[in-house]
Formats: C-alpha cells, sequence, structure tokens
C-alpha cells in the first residue's frame, strides 16, 4: 500500500498551507496532510516531513521553519543568498541535524508569490517591475527554475529516505503561445491608415516597404503579418497545441489592431479557436481599467460564444495586485503573463503552472499562473541577440526545464515570421526552437 505524506508545522498559517500545495500537489502531483497535533504525527507510520525548530524524529525530513510563513504583512525581507550543493538558496537556518539548512517552503513562498514585487522598486519605462531588479537577477539564477529545482532535491530525500514511498512520474511539457497584436500588415486597416504608413517608410527610406505594401493591397502579395497557415502546418508537422491570445482593444499608440468588429477578424478568431484554446490579450489601454477589460472580454465571448478564461496582458503590463484581482473579476482563471520582457528565464523561478496567492488579503485564489521563459521580442530587440546567440540561449532553458520535468512555454508573435522590421531569419530561429522543444528527453 502507498505510503502517505505527513507534514508536522507547529501553527498552520494559509501561507505555511499554499507553500506545501504549490511544492507538493503542483510542482511533485503527490498528495499530503498537515498537521499541528504533534502526538499523531509522531504515532504515524507515515512519510514524515518536519516543518518546525526542531528534529522530532530520527527517521524524518526535518526542514527547520523560519517566520516568513508564519507573520502577515508585507515587510523588506533580509536575503543572504549561500549555496547548497551547487544551488542558490536563502533563509538559512541554525537549527541542528536539518536535513535542508535553510527555510525550504519560505524561499518557495517568496519566489513564487513574487513578494519582492509588492515592495517599492522603480518602475521600467511602461510601468512594469523590471527583470534587473529582481533577486534572481541580481543574483544570477533568473535562467534556472530553482523551485522546481530543489523540489527535485526533496523528491529524492524522500525516496531515500523511505523505501516504500514513491512519487508520481513527472513529465515535460512544452506550450507555445502567440500573441496576435496585428493579423494583417496592411490588410483591413482602411486607405488612410495605409497612406500614413507609406508616407512614413518614404520619410525613413524603407521605399522596398512601400512597394510591398501596393503589391499586398493589390493582391499581387500575400500580406506578412498573415502566417496562420504556417503555423498550422508546423503544429500538425511536430502535433503542438498552441494558444493564441487576441488583441481586441480601441485603437491607440500601443494597441495597433485591426478593428474587433472586422469581419475578416472575426473569422480568424472563429477558424482558430475550432482548432486550439485562445484567450484575451488585453490592450495597454485596459492597463488598470476593470471596465476597460471587460468590454475587450465580452468582445471576445461575443465571438467566440463561448466563456473567454485565459489572458495574457499586452506589453506584459502585470501589477500586483491590481492585475490579477481585475483579471478574476471578468472571470479569467488561466493568465500567461509570469515572464519579463527584457530578460528570458523564470520569473517566478518556476517551471510549472501554479495557484495565484494574494499577498495583500493573505489567500490563495484560483487564478492559475502559467509562466513563460522566453518571447521572441525580448531575443531580438531587447537582447539584441543574433539568431545563433538566440538558439543557444533558448536551448540552455530547454534543457533546464527538461531537466525538472517542468513546462517550457514561448511566446511569439504573428507577425515576427515576417521579413518586415528586420525579422529576417527569425523563422528559421523559431523552427530550431519548437523542434528543440518536442524532442523527447
Amino acid at each position: 500500500m502507498q505510503m502517505r505524506l505527513l507534514i508536522y508545522t507547529p501553527t498552520l498559517t494559509p501561507r505555511v498551507q499554499y507553500a506545501w500545495e504549490v511544492l507538493l500537489r503542483y510542482v511533485l502531483k503527490t498528495d499530503f496532510e498537515l498537521t499541528t497535533d504533534l502526538e499523531t504525527y509522531l504515532r504515524s507510520d507515515a512519510c514524515k516531513i518536519n516543518y518546525s525548530n526542531e528534529r522530532r524524529n530520527p527517521s524524518e525530513v526535518f526542514i527547520p521553519a523560519g517566520k516568513l510563513l508564519f507573520e502577515s504583512g508585507i515587510r523588506p525581507q533580509q536575503i543572504d543568498l549561500f549555496r547548497v550543493e551547487q544551488l542558490p538558496a536563502f533563509f538559512q537556518q541554525s537549527a541542528q541535524e536539518v536535513d535542508f539548512p535553510f527555510d525550504f517552503p519560505s524561499l518557495v513562498f517568496y519566489l513564487i508569490s513574487r513578494y519582492e514585487e509588492y515592495l517599492p522598486y522603480e518602475r521600467d519605462v511602461h510601468g512594469r517591475f523590471p527583470a534587473r531588479a529582481s533577486l534572481a537577477y541580481r543574483e544570477g539564477f533568473l535562467q534556472q527554475p530553482l523551485v522546481n529545482q530543489w523540489a527535485c532535491r526533496l523528491r529524492e530525500l524522500l525516496e531515500a529516505r523511505f523505501p516504500g514511498f514513491t512519487l508520481p512520474k513527472l513529465t515535460y511539457r512544452f506550450q507555445p503561445t502567440y500573441d496576435v497584436d496585428m493579423a494583417w500588415a496592411y490588410h483591413y486597416k482602411g486607405w488612410v491608415r495605409n497612406i500614413s504608413g507609406a508616407f512614413r517608410d518614404f520619410f525613413k527610406g524603407n521605399f522596398q516597404d512601400i512597394i510591398h505594401r501596393f503589391r499586398v493591397l493589390s493582391g499581387v502579395a500575400e500580406d506578412p503579418f498573415y502566417s496562420f497557415p504556417y503555423l498550422e502546418q508546423l503544429h500538425r508537422q511536430l502535433n503542438l497545441k498552441p494558444i493564441f491570445f487576441f488583441l481586441l482593444g480601441d485603437y491607440g499608440n500601443f494597441d495597433k489592431n485591426i478593428s474587433p468588429r472586422q469581419p475578416a477578424l472575426r473569422e480568424l478568431i472563429h477558424q482558430i479557436h475550432r482548432r486550439y484554446p485562445i484567450g484575451i490579450h488585453p490592450s495597454y489601454q485596459s492597463d488598470g481599467q476593470p471596465a476597460q477589460i471587460r468590454r475587450e472580454v465580452q468582445r471576445l465571448k461575443e465571438i467566440t460564444e463561448d466563456p473567454v478564461v485565459r489572458s495574457r496582458q499586452h506589453f506584459l503590463l502585470l501589477r500586483l495586485p491590481q492585475t490579477y484581482r481585475e483579471l478574476l473579476g471578468t472571470g479569467i482563471t488561466s493568465d500567461y503573463t509570469m515572464g519579463f520582457a527584457a530578460e528570458t528565464g523564470f520569473r517566478a523561478s518556476i517551471a510549472t503552472p501554479y495557484p495565484w496567492y494574494d499577498l495583500e488579503k493573505e489567500q490563495a485564489t484560483s487564478l492559475m499562473v502559467h509562466p513563460f521563459q522566453v518571447m521572441d521580442v525580448t531575443l531580438k530587440n531587447y537582447l539584441r541577440f543574433q539568431p545563433e546567440e538566440a538558439v543557444a540561449r533558448v536551448g540552455q532553458l530547454i534543457e533546464a526545464t527538461k531537466a525538472v520535468n517542468g513546462t517550457f512555454s514561448t511566446i511569439w508573435h504573428n507577425s515576427s515570421f515576417s521579413k518586415l522590421e528586420k525579422w529576417h531569419a527569425w523563422r528559421e530561429v523559431y523552427e530550431v526552437i519548437v523542434k528543440m522543444a518536442t524532442k523527447s528527453h
């Protein structure tokens, strides 16, 4: 009979419950029980983890508890990084006979709750929490799924300490996603926008783009942003199950979309919705505007005639806790914004979807956070990588995710498969990436 997993903690708080839920139920895919009854814990013949300030049993796994999960409120934390078995760690504890010399659940909680994003920080030009302000970037572990890596160490320890205890086998997944900011470069924008665009190209000296624009509008050439037939062929070839996010906001400086009333766009959404999951891509203008988010969600709902449950913020405009509260208020149950615009890597140091914890309200929520690790614009525009550099960086992220059997997720834009705006060769980059990501390990 499968041994059960029992965890002792002197006090059960929402933070304690949440940290162990994510670590065991979501990352390691196993069931467990928490108890505050020491006598019950000591009498039990279960596989035991002791999360307190002293060892209680010679055979248990003893993880020393610090203060973070037993307090409430948000305050600056003392983070002193050190290494254990070559992995970064913090919240070091001085208890005797420990199996982990640090408060492991607190490390998990601090990283996945995005605790540091509730503290004062200098925002970037779009008002976002910048990658360079993160602990993971400053300490050099942004490219690692640190939570999963430590979870694997816990798994190994549990199975070695309790020979009759086995955890479920974990499976690596690849989740490609696409943001459809503009489904067409030239079509369905009207003559005013196209003539204005031609004038801009003229003054920039982009004469080939002017010729291409009018070739497309006259029906001689394909619209360069309309890459959906190519993507469908790639998905079928590699058996991919992507998710598409559609921008349906009002036209603005950062929302240069086709009108959501345009029949061609509505038909495109219908076609993709019949084959793949889709979600809303809340506009730049909707940031901090719950009523606007609701309007855009309603637009997608009217087109698909289905509930809208997935979302990713345009420009990755994520402010905690406001953005996630606003999404929950519209019925969104899964968000795919957790990642950085200016850097690749693991923003929350995890390669597993997990429920969001509202740190101000001190409660776990029903919103599932789906982290991503790399975006096309990050590689080309922010990091200014050459194609070979991009492939090498993404390859490292894929291998790090496969090593912990996590979920590797990419963001690409349909427009990035064109040759406009110096996207030459990036279609080939994407093909190499998805083939690496789908290759078994």
